[in-house]
């Protein structure tokens, strides 16, 4: 009877496995943009990576210029520009990661020429980092999001 019920019970949460809980919200493509930041600064992620490498007692603000250097953009997320055959996103999903969108830059600062972006910055003080999304420069943001940022060592 226990195997009945399990398979049972493995069979109804089936399809959560293959829901997509990232779109949601009002503005689907900034909170898609700042998963892929949220990911990147995970304590596991950031174990993983070049970041505790070379700063092994990192702040807010070294996770914020790794991210943006040469080393750290060459482990962000792939966005969707990039990643053309489906089974490849669905790859990509199973293990996790996000995909970014492509129509949303990601910056240290706001491209006045710009359309949507999410800008990060790191509070070293507070030991957050702090997003805000934009859909035009000239306006505020529309979402805020901040985070615990992790300490050095493994989660």
């Amino acid at each position: 009877m226990l195997p009945l019920a399990a398979g049972l019970g493995f069979l109804l949460m089936l399809p959560l496995f293959f829901m997509d809980f990232s779109g949601g919200g009002d503005y689907p493509q900034l909170e898609k943009a700042i998963s892929g930041v949220r990911y990147m600064s995970a304590p596991r992620q950031l174990q993983r990576s070049s970041f505790r490498a070379i700063f092994p007692e990192g702040k807010p603000s070294d996770f914020v210029g790794w991210m943006f250097s040469e080393l750290g953009a060459a482990e962000w997320p792939p966005s969707e520009m990039e990643l053309m055959d489906e089974e490849e996103r669905r790859a990509i999903r199973a293990i996790g990661m996000p995909i970014l969108p492509q129509n949303v830059e990601i910056r240290q600062e706001i491209n006045p020429q710009g359309g949507r972006q999410v800008i990060v910055r790191g509070d070293d003080r507070q030991k957050k980092i702090m997003v805000e999304g934009h859909l035009l420069p000239e306006q505020g943001p529309v979402l805020t999001r901040e985070w615990a940022f992790p300490g050095p060592g493994p989660s």
